[in-house]
């Protein structure tokens, strides 16, 4: 047992942009044996010191956990948690290579990773755990508490700063319970997305609103047109940030819209009610989702 991580355990507190204070448990366990959602047996070391998570919203919760130094590599995106990445210096990709040039002892990723790529990590000894990609808030709190269990960490900050994120969100959406509810479209580059069972079709029952995708029966995986956006004449538009930024690109997708003769006539455009949120939260399976729903929230209640 590294003794230095132990020290680190017992003696940081760790602050996290808006989600409190991350903290390691101070309790020393043996290595243990987890099946995960491949189906694997992957054994996890009694203190992993030189882990790689993979994807924005794995960093977003490993970050939020434990302490930095414990995180040997990160991908090629930006995370919601900068403060906490700006010490870890390496940057890879999902392949074999790459990994083997930081020699993480746990890698822990999403389900939508290429399988092969697993299965070719694993059999030169490298320890990958796979989780089930969450599509609702409460399944993403559940992978965060489960997250948390396999690091041997305390997940009861980000827990309570998603509590507090929703009760902001259902007081905004009570001081404005007047009338019938918004139409809302989730609008990017490729058209109308987030129907029935979709992420944002899961935060739109959080902020009360209707989600247009839905009533015209997309699915979770389609993708609606411009002849939908009309169909469904939205009350408001959001549009996730390209580049992070909440400015460059989708600034120029609003600038499209407004312009484009043919939507005149939606509410939205008439409005001016179209809206950018930053993609890192609107995409975001991690901690961060409920971040993603209030910014949507203040903004369609103005």
């Amino acid at each position: 047992m590294n003794l230095r991580w132990i020290i680190l355990a017992i003696i940081t507190v760790l602050v996290i942009s808006g989600c409190g204070p991350a903290q390691d448990r101070t309790t020393v366990r043996q290595p243990v044996t987890v099946t995960d959602a491949t189906g694997a047996t992957v054994t996890i070391p009694e203190q992993p010191s030189r882990i790689v998570p993979v994807g924005v919203s794995t960093e977003d919760i490993v970050l939020s956990l434990i302490a930095p130094e414990r995180v040997v590599a990160l991908g090629q995106f930006p995370n919601n948690v900068p403060d906490r990445s700006k010490g870890i210096t390496q940057h890879i990709r999902f392949t074999t290579e790459s990994m083997l040039g930081v020699q993480p002892d746990l890698v822990i990723a999403p389900d939508w990773v290429p399988l092969e790529q697993v299965e070719e990590m694993r059999n030169i000894n490298i320890p990958v755990y796979v989780y089930t990609t969450p599509k609702t808030v409460e399944e993403a709190k559940e992978t965060i508490s489960h997250i948390a269990n396999l690091l041997n960490a305390s997940d009861a900050a980000l827990q309570e700063s998603m509590a507090t994120d929703l009760a902001r969100v259902e007081s905004i959406v009570k001081a404005h319970n007047q009338g019938p509810s918004p139409i809302v479209v989730l609008y990017t580059r490729f058209g109308i997305n987030g129907g029935t069972g979709s992420t944002f079709d899961d935060m739109s029952h959080y902020m009360k609103v209707i989600n247009g995708a839905a009533t015209i029966g997309l699915g979770p995986i389609d993708n609606g047109t411009r002849e939908d956006l009309i169909r469904i004449n939205p009350d408001v538009i959001i549009i996730p940030s390209d580049d992070y930024s909440n400015e460059q690109d989708a600034e120029v997708n609003i600038n499209e819209l407004l312009s484009d003769p043919a939507l005149q006539g939606i509410k939205a455009i008439q409005n001016h009610r179209i809206y950018t949120v930053k993609a890192s939260r609107l995409m975001s399976y991690s901690q961060f989702m409920t971040k993603g729903i209030l910014d949507m929230t203040e903004q369609i209640y103005p």
